[in-house]
């Protein structure tokens, strides 16, 4: 139920209050937040098996997205 909750309010603070990401960083952040399914995922799955744990799947979700999105601009740059 909660997570039916969180896909609905996300979807409503995406429609209703519009964001736009610079042009220049919208590669950053499509391969950050492809990391984050990822971890998504990962945790669905965790679940299924019965060892999910919740320090390790925020830690994960964000510890991948940011070095993802490091890992691209890294090799923009190279």
């Amino acid at each position: 139920m909660i997570p039916l909750l969180g896909l609905i309010i996300g979807i409503l603070v995406g429609v209703f209050i519009p964001y736009n990401i610079p042009y220049q960083y919208s590669n950053y952040v499509a391969v950050a937040i492809l990391a984050a399914l990822d971890s998504v995922f990962g945790g669905i799955a965790a679940t299924v098996r019965g060892k999910f744990d919740m320090k390790i799947f925020i830690s994960g979700f964000f510890g991948n997205a940011l070095v993802a999105a490091g890992l691209a601009y890294i090799g923009d740059q190279l």
